[in-house]
């Protein structure tokens, strides 16, 4: 059986922009933008991406409930095995989104893990609650995360 995947991104890791898109709404897409692809790789035959969930860093800040709530129906109907989010590397916001999105999808039952840099606020927020790997603190380190 393969692992269903979904893939957690902010604007920047969905390839739409910076800052400058930074309020854009959730979407979601079938399989893997480029940002997604390494994992999609690394999944190898055990898994594939089969969906990616993008949303901008000021819209969940500004309407996490709402986005909390679609990303919810998004998953009921997706029912991946697994959900991850990031790597958020340092990034405040996109961490705080990533980790109130795996606490989502494991409220689900869904296993959830993300990706960050062990200085990131979410960090010590939600380590007790979801599952983290410790990044380098910039996209720079994308290759190692």
């Amino acid at each position: 059986m393969s692992i269903r995947v979904v893939h957690y991104v902010n604007q920047f890791f969905g390839g739409i922009g910076g800052e400058e898109q930074a309020g854009v709404g959730l979407s979601l897409t079938q399989g893997a933008p480029a940002s997604g692809r390494a994992l999609h790789r690394a999944l190898g035959q055990e898994g594939e991406v089969v969906a990616t969930l993008l949303c901008g860093d000021n819209h969940f800040s500004e309407n996490t409930a709402a986005v909390l709530g679609a990303v919810e129906e998004h998953l009921k109907t997706l029912r991946p095995h697994l959900l991850v989010a990031g790597p958020a590397f340092g990034a405040g916001r996109y961490g705080l989104a990533c980790a109130q999105v795996c606490r989502q999808a494991r409220a689900l039952g869904i296993a959830a893990v993300t990706g960050m840099h062990p200085d990131n606020p979410a960090v010590q927020a939600y380590r007790r609650e979801v599952a983290m790997v410790p990044t380098g603190e910039t996209p720079a380190d994308m290759a190692q995360a």
